[in-house]
């Protein structure tokens, strides 16, 4: 490990080298980012993965259904609907690979793939149900308003489908192991088959402008990451230090440099994740109960208020998404040096003038075994509905070879060659996504939180009202918490 970190290390060192002598060509690049050092053809291809070589799934070679519809439910919009298809091949690196993906699908089994776009999906499966029409076979839905509907008795259970393996690496098993009821029950899988999922990992970006003028080489930083010293504790060191009164009138705005920006929204979720803050553990019958309230969970609610309000390097941005864009323009304009967001930022920063480095989100302390990443509650979830009743051996053939197509596919160019290549700035980019990736994280509680009183944003609610007495604010809904778990457990009991 520790001559994998030098060798990245020592290529990030160079990159500043590489750049100087090629500042002819930079200027020349339409997109504004700058060049990678030139590395050699054996590193390239130990890099990116080469996609005959991953694993494959266990669908049988000689299934073919004719040419019978596959009816995939989506959401409307780009991000809902690139997940299941596009119209043509572009050009753009994406649009092909989803391009491709969809037509070796469609070939191997025998099926087309037709998309039913839909404004709001839990609708749409509720009135499916209610009517008993048999209108599609499969729903890519919107995490944290779908998962209710596990306890309505309208969805199939995906244990009963055949052909889905969720062991396989093209489903996140923690997520799996989270939306898992009484050991037997799952009415939602997700992984590769959502690219809502790569594009929600919460990343820390870092401009590398200030790094470097307040606390030298950028690679001082990842050698911290990557040798497990990057925590909560350290972020905020450096934020102190970080504040520049741009124009001198004394009075902290949103004209003046910061060590760190946020909103008090989804962002400081982002964090609570990072530190490995855990909402819920599993008795023997595999019933989860609520378990946040505890020491580390305390202390991180009075580090996390401390940074905010007790730490001049922070800025708080208005809780909204006009907040967080203007974070993101921040951090751009080369005033804001750590910005806690989604993967999916990067392509907002293709433009960016200054370099940027990117990092896990902290650990709560160096005793944390590895990073945690939490993952917007926007990502896709799969489900299928209980009117599916005759196409259940399409729909498990089609999922699971959708999903390794893409797990094969279209992952390799979001996040081997966009993420990874396109959009980062130097080499050590590519270590780092494979760190964030592999400590995404799920939770039970939290992909419940809409039918458990919210729960999930309770740190962030203590937090904005001004204190940061955690143990006291669960206290309070503790009784509240707890009826509403064992609601729910009931209600997943009813629909067996």
């Amino acid at each position: 490990m520790k001559r994998k970190i030098a060798l990245l290390l020592t290529l990030l060192m160079l990159t500043p080298l590489a750049a100087a002598c090629s500042e002819s060509a930079q200027n020349g690049d339409e997109t504004g980012t700058s060049q990678s050092t030139p590395v050699a053809a054996d590193s390239v291809e130990e890099a990116v993965p080469d996609v005959e070589t991953k694993m494959k799934d266990d669908v049988p070679a000689d299934l073919n259904f004719g040419g019978a519809d596959v009816r995939v439910a989506h959401r409307e919009g780009e991000r809902g609907q690139q997940e299941i298809y596009v119209e043509e091949d572009t050009g753009d690196a994406l649009d092909s690979a989803i391009f491709a993906r969809n037509l070796a699908v469609e070939e191997r089994l025998g099926v087309k793939i037709v998309p039913i776009a839909s404004s709001d999906t839990q609708v749409l499966l509720r009135q499916t149900a209610q009517s008993g029409s048999d209108d599609f076979d499969l729903c890519a839905a919107y995490q944290y308003y779908a998962m209710g509907l596990a306890t309505e008795g309208i969805l199939r259970n995906w244990n009963e489908i055949p052909y889905v393996d969720t062991s396989k690496p093209w489903w996140a098993s923690q997520f799996t192991t989270a939306c898992t009821i009484g050991g037997q029950r799952l009415y939602f899988i997700t992984g590769d088959a959502a690219l809502t999922m790569l594009k929600n990992m919460a990343t820390m970006y870092v401009n590398n402008n200030i790094y470097v003028q307040y606390f030298g080489p950028v690679s001082d930083l990842y050698s911290v990451v990557l040798e497990g010293g990057w925590t909560f504790d350290k972020m905020s060191e450096y934020c102190e230090n970080v504040y520049t009164d741009v124009n001198g009138d004394g009075a902290t705005d949103g004209g003046d440099i910061y060590g760190y920006g946020t909103t008090t929204l989804s962002m400081l979720d982002y964090s609570v994740a990072g530190a490995g803050l855990r909402w819920c553990e599993y008795d023997a019958d595999g019933y989860p109960y609520v378990t946040i309230n505890n020491e580390r969970t305390v202390n991180f609610v009075e580090k996390l208020y401390h940074l905010l309000y007790e730490n001049i390097g922070s800025y708080i941005a208005a809780p909204s998404v006009e907040g967080e864009e203007d974070l993101i323009n921040k951090f751009k304009s080369d005033t804001l040096m750590f910005l806690p967001f989604r993967a999916d930022v990067s392509e907002k920063l293709r433009d960016m003038e200054s370099d940027y480095a990117i990092v896990p989100l902290p650990k709560y302390d160096e005793n944390q075994a590895e990073y945690s990443t939490g993952v917007h509650d926007s990502v896709s979830v799969w489900c299928v509905p209980i009117t599916n009743s005759d196409n259940a051996e399409m729909t498990g053939a089609f999922m699971e070879a959708f999903a390794s197509q893409s797990y094969r596919d279209v992952t390799d160019v979001y996040f081997e060659t966009l993420l990874k290549e396109k959009f980062a700035r130097d080499e050590v980019t590519a270590e780092i996504f494979d760190i964030i990736k592999s400590g995404v994280y799920f939770d039970f509680i939290l992909l419940h939180s809409s039918s458990l009183s919210n729960i999930g944003h309770m740190i962030r609610t203590v937090i904005s009202s001004g204190s940061p007495d955690f143990a006291s604010a669960y206290k309070r809904s503790e009784k509240v918490i707890n009826k509403s778990l064992e609601k729910l457990i009931k209600a997943y009991d009813s629909v067996g």
